[in-house]
């Protein structure tokens, strides 16, 4: 489902354009594998976000490999943290070649598993955790980024309009249902404020206020 007007479209790809070989070389092997990663649309507002709030730790539930990471790693800083959570061990793998590639070893961790299952084992206080994990278990990550998060801190989501599939007035589907749910979730909650920013896929930013 086309979001915005194809001109628009190509008007915000060479606004967030960049050189970074790395980064060049992970968005053509998303391409080559059809491999959904945030690309650099999203990946520059990540990076801005995390500025703007002044993350150090970041914690992905769901990291691919490695794209958003990167993205939040040139954000922390040197005293940054950022880890990541993966279930495939060779994307796990891949993701370490390209971060360190990118000059970031020693600022990460990478998990390997359920996110959901790692999660509990983190340790609070969190600036950033950023969801990208299977769509029916959306819901399940807004208590997680609640214990974790500090005040102020920043749950981001990304895929909320996943494909224009949550404008069905009784999504079928599992996936379509668990993005439903989360933004439900997320419009009712009084202790986050969050809005859905229409870029790309849709990502949904929540500040946690309590």
């Amino acid at each position: 489902m086309d979001m915005l007007h194809p001109d628009i479209e190509r008007y915000l790809a060479r606004f967030a354009a960049h050189d970074d070989l790395v980064l060049g070389e992970m968005e053509r092997l998303g391409a080559e594998r059809d491999f959904p990663i945030v690309g650099p649309q999203v990946g520059r507002m990540l990076e801005t976000l995390a500025r703007a709030c002044g993350a150090r730790r970041v914690l992905e539930l769901g990291s691919g490999f490695g794209y958003s990471a990167f993205w939040f790693l040139r954000a922390v800083g040197r005293d940054g943290h950022v880890t990541l959570t993966d279930g495939s061990r060779e994307r796990c793998a891949e993701a370490r070649l390209f971060l360190d590639r990118g000059g970031f070893s020693g600022r990460y961790r990478i998990e390997t598993g359920d996110a959901l299952e790692i999660a509990p084992t983190i340790a609070p206080p969190v600036d950033i955790v950023f969801c990208d994990i299977d769509k029916q278990d959306y819901p399940k990550a807004l208590p997680i980024a609640h214990r974790l998060l500090r005040p102020g801190g920043l749950f981001i989501t990304d895929n909320l309009l996943w494909d224009g599939k949550v404008l069905e007035p009784d999504p079928s589907d599992w996936t379509t249902a668990g993005v439903v749910e989360l933004t439900r979730l997320l419009r009712a909650s009084d202790e986050f404020v969050s809005t859905i920013l229409p870029l790309r896929d849709g990502v949904a930013v929540a500040v946690k206020v309590r």
